[in-house]
């Protein structure tokens, strides 16, 4: 029967975790654990077990249990040392062991008799192979986190080294606020994208599975990559954890400061550049920073802060169109369009649209032009000539004809610029040897302006038209955690977790600048936000941009309870954790409108636009936009809970065999939105509001939280149980077999986005006659602004138009982790792994099409479903395609044709299935080296998408993120040379100090390319597609036969290979060509640095970073697989390389 402190804990952990605090984090920390023995082999019980830590002075102590074993849990990453005492025997000591993040250090110790030697230190390094657990992984320890050459200096890319992991796409920049390029990996063939990354044990991920928060490398004491998850206290991913662990203060200062640059002269060129001719672009990157650490009460209190900021400056030019001095006057006299054979000008002719009129005899419409082609003030609108006077003059001549391209960027014009600043502040709380406190805050910003054409260096001009200035990325990431030894066999961990990610979009210079100011009537100003709006006008730079809005704001809030508990052989370990996530969304869209000015309304023919007459600033000037609209958009509010319960238990069964079992219950609460503005969906046999003779029309869409319908988007799951197994067998002291299985549960944030009726868009009424202005520019919308009406059209939504929802049946996605492998420490510090690692997903989450034709009425043909046939729908559905009196038979043959296409999005009949063969040799600190190198061989399928609507499943082929090699070096090394090292100790001063300290660091990366996509608008014929000499501009074979016999894109004597797929068939071939692949990936990142002592405990290092050394294109994207393109099979020119060309960045640093 469990003891009533245990009743009052576990019920306390349910507690919390079913409670609403929001949480998500897991435990980071590493352990120590041994075994006190005599002389003769045989274990002490009750000795005495004291852990001082090397950076805080804090000691804990315990007592060995009655097999001896002793363990010490909850140590943050450091060096400790190890003293054993018990009565009748001496003292025993490791000193300078190890703690890794998220790792056991095994440290057994040997008590000699007292009296034969007086204490017994050792100073040798913790086992290799670790016999403790079953989890695989691998960790980037402190030497190669910080002398790594790193892209853009983002300790991310780390993980790109670990066996099992595969980069799948590009990222040509990777600086700290590039999120997505932080996550663009699989781990074990999971989908890219769902593996957990954290800081400190929080959770450092957007709602969109991308990387929020990335700390600065000053900042990171250890990375970690965990690659298959044995331990029930993990989960919710697919693939596998990355965390990383920041630095704390010790009882000695230390810190950085550093500076880095990055300068066009010192890049180079990329390939198309040099392909096309082009020169190399001009870029300028400055980084610089700095950390300090250390005691703020000795012993008791430490500090750590860390701050680091990025500055990048890109020219950004441009050409565009104002109009001239005459024109903003309204004065086209001397407008041109062109020159006629002798050179002479040709007038623009402006016409006057209120003189619209149908000519009775040649019954077309024709208009009177303005006289002298002027048109008079009394006609122009007042808030065109108020914008027109905010733009500025033509800067250069122009076209001397028309005077377009008249202003371009020059001395004072802005540049594309990138400001980041990321800071880092930690706390450390030694309460007392049997309580610690430890607080980290960090924070990062992002703002980038870019596309300014009216601003200056000086001035921002309100008429702007830049979308996307200024462009924020703003994140919070906190963890608060506290750690209790109740006993020395019990210990308490709370730990609390906040991320905060902010995107902000659109544009800031219009915002606030007064409507009525500009001539805007009070109608139209009463009903909008107060932002200029969007004017654009054909052929020339326009004015006003987007209002800024934020999409999101993704918050997750964190908490985690876990009681650890030492029980003979068993190392118990069970707890809770819940994590609140809420993302909330203001898009406001065009919220003050948005009108296009072309040439129709001035032009001579009110119907068609032509190259001789009309100008789209004089129809702004008349206020006669050809078209306009605002928008009215519902912002979003979004809420999904994770809840999760583990119990794990580390048995030490022998001295030889470890076993390890777990189990976890996950429960994710459905979505839900604040206002509702979700669908929740559809009902396929709920009759249609809309009546047609002759058709039943079943179907529409079910809103959330309206009429008893539950809030949630998704049916609750609570069946999401994972159990974990594994064991780690000691064969001999160097070798130890391991395994393990798991079950794992993956995350998802599903937002189908708002339903339809909580936007609202309202049209202008430009003209009822026939190229006769209605309302203008000054009132545009005098019978008022429609309002969003929410869940009230039911079943009527979207009719005549497509529609998406989310399947509310689907099911959290699962994933089968298993592996066995062999572990062999070899000399020279190296330890060596072999093993077999699988996985199987499924409940991936796929999208069906549901409302299409069948496959019967398919094979009909296209003739007969292309057929134009009378419309049932003609008149019922104004505005949308469904509205004319005729229309295709098909879709008279669909479902639910009072719809176009039905996306049924998050549907659980997905999946993948991946096999490798991995190996790691790792190289542990020593005689100046550390390295790791990893080899996967691997395959994985993957069924996410389907062949054809019509199909039952989807189809099963090479998944498209498959990779079927992958090496990666991973290394730093202290040359041998100078002071102190095996050459040239004793080398005279000058030449010592020249040749002392040197290091060299590298990270390589070779990985086959990712399989081809099956080309579209063609079909096999049967012939195989790859070619014996692949080339950038034929990587695969293209000889295609045409549907007249023809053809086309082949060399000489070749077959085709494909042929012109007809319309409406199906497709019986597999959408991937596992045979041919994208090509390889290959890159080498070095860094070459000496490092120079200034005085005792300080250091200077200066450094050449050397980012893609051998220049190597990659090109993830690879070749255009649309056969009707012209560049179909060709790379070259077609897409930029995926990573960046060489860059050498040059580093100069201080350390203390």
């Amino acid at each position: 029967m469990l003891s009533r402190f245990m009743r009052t804990t576990l019920l306390l952990l349910a507690c919390l975790v079913l409670s609403q605090v929001s949480l998500w984090s897991q435990d980071f920390r590493g352990t120590i654990s041994g075994k006190v023995t005599d002389s003769n082999g045989y274990a002490i019980p009750d000795a005495d077990v004291a852990i001082h830590s090397q950076q805080d002075a804090g000691t804990q102590t315990i007592k060995t249990d009655e097999n001896g074993i002793y363990k010490v849990p909850f140590l943050n990453s450091g060096n400790y040392d190890i003293t054993v005492t018990k009565s009748g025997f001496n003292v025993a000591k490791s000193v300078n062991v190890v703690v890794s993040l998220a790792q056991t250090t095994q440290v057994d110790l040997t008590l000699s008799p007292a009296g034969l030697n007086q204490e017994v230190v050792v100073s040798a390094a913790p086992e290799l192979i670790d016999t403790q657990s079953s989890d695989r992984g691998m960790t980037i320890e402190h030497t190669r986190v910080e002398n790594a050459p790193l892209q853009g200096q983002n300790i991310f890319a780390q993980a790109w080294s670990a066996p099992g992991v595969a980069v799948t796409s590009g990222a040509q920049r990777l600086r700290p606020f590039d999120t997505a390029g932080s996550t663009n990996m699989s781990i074990n063939g999971s989908q890219p994208g769902g593996n957990q990354v954290l800081v400190d044990g929080t959770s450092a991920l957007s709602q969109s599975s991308t990387v929020a928060y990335v700390p600065p490398v000053s900042a990171t004491e250890e990375f970690r990559v965990q690659t298959s998850v044995y331990d029930a206290q993990y989960g919710w991913t697919s693939g596998g954890v990355v965390n990383v662990v920041t630095k704390s203060g010790t009882n000695r200062f230390h810190g950085s400061a550093y500076e880095m640059l990055q300068n066009t002269v010192l890049n180079a060129n990329t390939y198309n550049s040099n392909y096309t001719g082009q020169p190399r672009g001009a870029s300028h990157i400055n980084t610089f920073g700095g950390s300090i650490g250390g005691p703020i009460l000795k012993n008791r209190i430490f500090g750590f802060f860390a701050y680091e900021e990025l500055r990048q400056f890109i020219p950004d030019p441009f050409t565009t169109s104002v109009p001239t001095a005459l024109e903003r006057s309204g004065d086209f006299s001397q407008s041109y369009y062109g020159t006629d054979g002798s050179g002479k000008k040709l007038l623009r002719t402006i016409y006057n649209p209120y003189t619209t009129r149908l000519d009775p005899v040649t019954k077309k419409y024709v208009r009177d032009p303005f006289p002298g082609n002027v048109i008079p003030k009394s006609m122009m609108s007042q808030v065109a000539q108020n914008v027109l006077a905010g733009l500025p003059t033509g800067n250069v001549p122009g076209n001397s004809v028309t005077n377009l391209n008249n202003l371009v960027n020059g001395p004072g014009s802005r540049k594309f610029s990138d400001l980041f600043a990321n800071w880092v502040v930690r706390g450390d709380y030694v309460i007392s040897p049997e309580t610690r406190l430890f607080a980290r805050y960090s924070r990062n910003k992002l703002t980038e302006a870019r596309g300014f054409i009216y601003s200056t260096t000086n001035t921002v001009n309100p008429f702007d038209t830049t979308k996307n200035s200024q462009y924020n990325r703003e994140n919070h990431n906190a963890t608060l955690q506290f750690t209790h030894v109740i006993n020395a066999k019990m210990t308490f961990d709370l730990r609390a977790g906040f991320e905060r990610f902010l995107l902000r979009n659109g544009a800031f210079q219009g915002l606030k600048y007064g409507l009525p100011k500009l001539g805007f009537s009070d109608t139209f100003a009463g009903q909008v936000p107060d932002n200029i709006p969007v004017m654009n006008m054909a052929g020339y730079g326009g004015a006003g941009a987007q209002p800024q809005g934020v999409s999101p704001i993704s918050q997750g809030n964190a908490f985690q309870g876990l009681l650890y508990m030492q029980q003979g052989r068993h190392t118990l370990r069970m707890g809770g954790e819940v994590y609140l996530n809420r993302v909330y969304s203001i898009d406001p869209g065009f919220s003050s409108g948005n009108f296009t000015f072309n040439t129709i309304f001035t032009g001579s023919d009110p119907n068609a636009a032509n190259s001789f007459s009309g100008s789209s600033i004089a129809s702004f000037l008349l206020g006669a936009p050809q078209s306009g609209y605002v928008d009215v958009n519902t912002s979003s509010a979004r809420q999904q809970m994770l809840n999760s319960l583990f119990i794990q238990d580390d048995i030490h069964i022998s001295d030889r065999l470890t076993m390890n079992a777990g189990l976890r219950w996950d429960v994710m609460t459905p979505l839900t939105d604040r206002h509702n503005a979700l669908a929740r969906g559809f009902d396929y046999n709920a009759a249609s509001p809309l009546s047609v003779p002759g058709l039943t029309l079943k179907g529409g869409l079910i809103y959330a939280g309206v009429n008893g319908v539950p809030r949630g988007i998704f049916n609750p799951d609570w069946n999401n149980f994972g159990p974990r197994v594994g064991a780690a067998y000691r064969v001999n002291d160097k070798t130890v077999v391991r395994g393990g299985y798991g079950l794992v549960y993956s995350q998802t944030f599903d937002d189908p986005g708002n339903a339809p009726g909580f936007s609202q868009q309202t049209a202008m009424v430009t003209s009822v006659v026939t190229g006769i202005p209605l309302n203008t520019l000054d009132n545009p919308f005098p019978n008022g602004i429609q309002k969003p009406v929410g869940a009230a059209l039911g079943l009527s939504a979207n009719l005549g138009q497509n529609l998406t929802f989310a399947d509310p049946n689907r099911r959290v996605p699962w994933t089968q982790q298993y592996s066995v492998e062999v572990q062999r420490e070899m000399p020279g510090q190296m330890l060596f792994t072999l093993g077999y690692v699988g996985s199987h997903t499924a409940g991936l989450e796929v999208t069906r099409s549901i409302n299409e034709v069948s496959a019967s009425d398919l094979a009909k043909g296209t003739a007969y479903l292309s057929a134009s046939v009378q419309n049932p729908f003609a008149g019922l559905l104004p505005g949308t395609s469904l509205n004319a009196a005729t229309v295709q038979r098909r879709q008279l043959l669909r479902p639910y044709p009072q719809f176009l296409t039905i996306s049924r999005m998050a549907e659980s009949s997905g999946g993948s299935t991946y096999n490798g063969m991995q190996a790691l040799l790792q190289k542990r600190m020593s005689n100046g080296a550390s390295a790791t190198l990893s080899y996967t061989y691997s395959k994985t399928l993957g069924e996410t998408s389907f062949a054809n609507a019509q199909d039952a499943n989807p189809e099963k082929v090479v998944a498209a993120w498959d990779v079927a090699h992958s090496i990666q070096i991973n290394a730093v090394y202290n040359l041998p040379f100078g002071r102190g090292q095996q050459w040239g100790s004793n080398s005279p001063v000058v030449v010592r100090a020249l040749i002392s300290g040197w290091r060299v660091s590298g990270l390589a990366r070779i990985q086959s390319g990712m399989p081809l996509t099956t080309p579209t608008g063609v079909i096999p014929t049967g012939a195989s597609a790859k070619l014996g000499n692949p080339t950038l501009t034929r990587w695969f074979d293209t000889c295609t036969r045409l549907s007249t016999g023809a053809l086309q894109n082949c060399q000489p004597g070749e077959s085709p290979v494909w042929a012109t797929r007809p319309s409406d068939t199906l497709q019986t071939w597999s959408t991937r060509l596992s045979y041919v692949r994208n090509p390889p990936i290959r890159n080498l990142d070095a860094s070459i640095m000496q490092v120079t002592p200034i005085r005792e405990g300080f250091t200077f290092t200066l450094r050449a970073d050397f980012l893609n050394l051998t220049n190597t294109p990659q090109w993830y994207k690879g070749p255009v697989t649309d056969a009707t393109n012209s560049n179909f099979g060709a790379i070259a020119g077609t897409t930029d390389q995926s990573n960046l060309p060489r860059v050498i960045q040059i580093v100069g640093k201080f350390n203390f």
